[in-house]
């Protein structure tokens, strides 16, 4: 009995991690068509040992080559596993050179270009890869000194450039915006021209207006100030206190409240 139960462990062991199959599912290729084959739904399920040829479509092949690629059905599946890849046709590059020029790749290879001085890829990479829909950008080598120019700088809501504007800027020019009275300015201060377009402007955020109709709505007034209207920046903080002889309705911490983005929540009093 011992020897039985050592023998079923050994064949447990050894099969455990394998994963086999008694048959296979009849292969569907991306861009490829298997030979002689019209109706697959009708050819399952295939039996193991059964060999199979495909083909791939124009611009695309398998990873041997080959015309028609031979593949078999295993207990571990289809051997080798059948995919047809794209052909990447790689040229002369345009202000650089590269070794692979003139020779035709597979989809997944990576090939290294060299720019000329002056000039470089975008995002000033020194590769491209073969993806399935073909290069992942064009073996073209910008120049990296822009000649082009920018009209005026885009306006903002509330705000301004702080310069005279021109009709037309040369690269690598810089403003500087500002904003009206009581506006925040948010973002950077300066826009640059480059390639003919200007850099994200900021923006001016709006104030908080304060105002006697809204305090007496809530039977409050400011703690500090005397005035009909106040004018209160993002970030700010503005005291209220009830007007006598009301009541706090809400917590103490109400009544210091924070401007957000011309947004304030007035505290009550009853």
């Amino acid at each position: 009995m011992p020897l039985l139960l050592n023998a079923i462990l050994i064949l447990w062991i050894s099969t455990v991690g394998v994963q086999a199959f008694s048959y296979c599912n009849f292969p569907k290729i991306n861009h490829g068509i298997i030979y002689g084959k019209e109706k697959p739904e009708e050819l399952l399920p295939i039996s193991i040992g059964e060999i199979y040829y495909y083909s791939c479509e124009y611009n695309f092949a398998s990873p041997s080559r080959s015309f028609w690629t031979r593949i078999i059905c295993t207990e571990q599946g289809w051997s080798p596993t059948p995919k047809c890849l794209r052909l990447c046709f790689f040229p002369s590059v345009e202000n650089g050179h590269s070794a692979s020029s003139g020779q035709t790749h597979l989809e997944g290879d990576i090939v290294q270009i060299v720019c000329d001085v002056g000039y470089s890829l975008p995002d000033n990479s020194d590769t491209i890869t073969c993806l399935e829909d073909g290069w992942s950008s064009p073996p073209k080598c910008s120049s990296t000194k822009s000649t082009q120019y920018c009209g005026p700088p885009p306006p903002i809501s509330n705000g301004d450039i702080s310069s005279f504007p021109l009709s037309v800027y040369p690269p690598g020019s810089t403003v500087q915006y500002r904003c009206q009275s009581f506006y925040e300015l948010r973002g950077p201060i300066d826009v640059i021209c480059r390639n003919g377009q200007w850099s994200e402007p900021p923006k001016c955020i709006d104030p908080c207006i304060i105002s006697e109709g809204n305090m007496n709505k809530n039977n409050i007034q400011l703690r500090w100030k005397d005035i009909k209207k106040l004018y209160v920046k993002t970030g700010d903080f503005v005291e209220f206190e009830c007007k006598p002889p009301y009541k706090a309705r809400t917590s103490a911490q109400s009544f210091r409240i924070l401007c957000r983005e011309g947004k304030l929540e007035y505290p009550t009093c009853e």
